[in-house]
């Protein structure tokens, strides 16, 4: 009802003038603000569970060690993650999905894609413990870093996409700086550093690299199946492939049996195998290229500091030996570190039309 004697256009008018007063005269982006903390939150999270798996996964190999050797089969906690990540991968699927979620970890579509890729996965996995085998854990994350420079002419043959003059002056400043790490170290293990380590570590890094490029191409079809039914259809050619490498390159498996050597070390491998792949499953989506190089790297700083500092004060409890401060091992590291960063951080060549 209009007050008596006013036009309702002047009525009109005037809540207008009303409402536009009981508004702020900033417009306010609450929501906009929550959502943006959220995600910053949620992706330092991500990162920092992304630093301590890297980082804390290769300590924990070298922790199992009996003076400088893997006392157990070295693959055997890949097979038992595998069979671990199925059973977990079927179960989470019956238990959102039902008896068809069940059936999706099993569609055998799907199934033979991720199968081949499953099984290039496991010669990297089988791999990464043959490495281990023979160096440090600092020595291993920094060889890893060769990845870049892999992934670099992988994509160059595959793709084309090449990198610019600035990149590769970084990459190759990269491989000089392992180059010299790896012959400055002169870390106490008794293992030492062997060359055929370097062999398994490319090895690894270029399979891990091809099954980067070949996950990204023939995995689209099947992003809307759950990551737990991934998991189950990935892990089943894994757990097949990673126990035909252990019996055929593993003796002290074939005559004294799958279990042979494993003790409570042995057993907490085979769960940093678990949470690193479930780890890479989830957290990862939550990271770009960028984070994930700067983390890897990080990661190699954590480990030396683990090395020098930490290792020393829980050797009464725990079977490691901490290594001398050197300064040129120090700023070696550091330079490593710093040009991964500075690779990642490095503008990339446009694309061209």
């Amino acid at each position: 009802v209009w007050p008596v004697g006013a036009a309702p256009s002047t009525c009109l008018a005037a809540s207008s003038r009303m409402s536009s007063l009981k508004q702020p005269l900033l417009p306010r982006h609450k929501d906009e603000v929550k959502d943006t903390a959220s995600r910053a939150l949620e992706t330092a999270l991500a990162f920092g569970v992304f630093i301590a798996v890297r980082s804390f996964h290769p300590i924990i190999i070298d922790i199992s060690k009996t003076d400088g050797k893997l006392p157990y089969g070295k693959a055997t906690p890949c097979v038992v993650n595998s069979a671990v990540d199925i059973v977990i991968g079927n179960s989470l699927a019956l238990l959102f999905g039902g008896i068809d979620g069940l059936k999706q970890c099993w569609d055998p579509v799907p199934l033979k894609v991720f199968s081949a890729i499953a099984v290039v996965y496991a010669f990297g996995d089988f791999l990464e413990m043959q490495s281990m085998a023979v160096m440090g854990g600092a020595a291993y994350q920094i060889l890893l870093q060769s990845k870049l420079l892999v992934t670099a002419l992988i994509m160059w043959v595959m793709r084309g996409q090449r990198q610019t003059a600035l990149q590769w002056n970084v990459l190759v400043t990269i491989a000089l700086g392992m180059s010299a790490f790896v012959l400055t170290d002169d870390s106490g293990d008794e293992a030492g550093f062997q060359p055929i380590g370097l062999v398994f570590v490319v090895a690894k890094v270029v399979l891990s690299c091809l099954c980067a490029v070949l996950a990204e191409k023939h995995l689209k079809a099947f992003k809307e199946m759950p990551i737990y039914a991934q998991v189950a259809q990935l892990k089943f050619a894994w757990l097949w492939t990673s126990l035909f490498l252990t019996l055929l390159f593993d003796r002290n498996v074939r005559e004294d049996g799958f279990w042979n050597g494993w003790d409570t070390r042995t057993v907490v491998v085979a769960i940093s195998w678990v949470c690193k792949g479930w780890s890479t499953f989830l957290v990862l989506k939550s990271l770009d290229s960028v984070l994930k190089n700067i983390g890897e790297a990080v990661a190699i700083l954590v480990i030396y500091v683990f090395d020098v500092l930490v290792a020393e004060s829980v050797s009464d409890f725990l079977p490691v030996h901490g290594k001398e401060f050197h300064i040129s091992t120090c700023l070696m590291v550091l330079v490593i570190v710093l040009t991964v960063v500075s690779y990642t951080l490095a503008p990339v060549r446009p694309a061209t039309k």
